[in-house]
């Protein structure tokens, strides 16, 4: 094997394969990445069996070949050589690297013994936009569990109707739930591990059209010039439609900046020991936000609107800020019954997006 490739597209390629390799593997052969010289294209691919990828470009080949290379040393190199045209020549599983007057020789491995990337080949196949995808990626994964005990509820449930497909996340303290209006020509419902999704953020380009295949055990997300595998996670997902409430005792709208403040500095206070506890006391038309801990206490007020009842209620300000803070828009409402029942938040003009935060009961209830 031997080729020549531009340093920056070479650590483009590296970076990509990189986030599906796992420090937890024991299997040594999964700590490389493969690498691919053939018709002019370098393609490389890495797995941890969970999720694989595999990713390309074009480049000067004189000879073909193919190695597995460990990722973290090679990744390294790459990244540290100037960018200028980086020259790879495989001999007896050594590859050699030359980049202006830098040069290593390195140990690779028998690229037959790589494990091969999943095969996804099924009917159920559609695209999204990639400003669709990363957007309810990003606003349900902050829901995920991280309770093993509940394998299901560590992933994005991704819930596909007729006409609509539902992103859902549950941790049991708070759900979020970005619906996509779309025609579908399948109905079908998979869990898409945690990992998966934050990995996949990052990689989808929000301009791009992202073709998706779910197959049997796995999906495939094509995006450009790399392939996405993701392992689905098997199991009963959480039927969350019935905790969604259509009727409220009150819904304040308040300004998501001023709330997204208010509790940020009241969460300076509240202290580790309490869960970051902050009570709302919701007034007609304002809403105060009180923290008391052993190392002090703060008292701010926000301006509501729409509003004629009173409530005082307790949150954990994080669940609560995680799910404002995904919010586009200037002005949220607060969906509310009473005191122990979840507290649901939305936008006012796009409905599209719910997060709900269960409360804190307090001690005199």
């Amino acid at each position: 094997m031997k080729f020549h490739i531009n340093q920056k597209n070479l650590n483009q390629l590296v970076s990509v394969a990189q986030k599906a390799i796992s420090n937890r593997t024991n299997m040594q052969i999964l700590e490389g990445i493969y690498l691919e010289a053939k018709n002019n294209v370098l393609t490389i691919k890495a797995t941890d069996t969970e999720v694989s990828i595999e990713t390309k470009a074009s480049c000067m080949i004189e000879e073909e070949g193919a190695i597995v290379i460990n990722s973290s040393l090679f990744g390294e190199i790459v990244r540290k050589l100037p960018n200028a045209m980086v020259h790879i020549v495989l001999e007896d599983k050594k590859i050699h690297i030359e980049c202006e007057q830098s040069s290593f020789t390195i140990m690779g491995q028998n690229a037959e013994e790589y494990p091969l990337l999943p095969e996804v080949d099924s009917e159920e196949r559609f695209a999204l936009k990639g400003e669709d995808l990363v957007r309810a990626f990003k606003q349900t994964i902050i829901a995920v569990s991280n309770d093993d005990m509940r394998l299901a509820l560590t992933g994005v449930f991704m819930d596909i109707k007729s006409h609509q497909m539902n992103f859902v996340a549950v941790d049991g303290y708070r759900m979020a739930i970005k619906t996509i209006e779309k025609e579908f020509p399948f109905e079908r419902s998979v869990i898409i591990p945690g990992r998966s999704v934050n990995e996949l953020s990052k990689l989808v380009k929000e301009d791009q059209e992202i073709p998706i295949v779910i197959g049997d055990n796995h999906i495939c997300m094509e995006l450009e010039d790399t392939k996405f595998y993701s392992k689905l996670i098997n199991g009963e997902y959480f039927e969350y439609g019935g905790l969604i409430r259509e009727s409220h005792d009150l819904s304040p709208v308040v300004n998501k900046k001023d709330l997204q403040n208010s509790l940020e500095r009241a969460s300076l206070l509240s202290g580790k020991d309490r869960a970051g506890l902050v009570k709302m006391k919701i007034e007609g038309d304002q809403i105060s936000i009180l923290s008391n801990s052993e190392i002090g206490n703060v008292h701010e007020v926000i301006s509501a609107k729409e509003n004629d009842k009173d409530l005082l209620i307790a949150f954990n300000a994080r669940y609560v800020l995680e799910g404002i803070r995904v919010i586009e828009e200037e002005e949220i409402v607060l969906n509310f019954t009473d005191s122990v029942n979840p507290c649901i938040i939305q936008g006012i003009e796009e409905k599209a997006y719910l997060y709900m935060a269960l409360p804190v009961r307090l001690a005199s209830e």
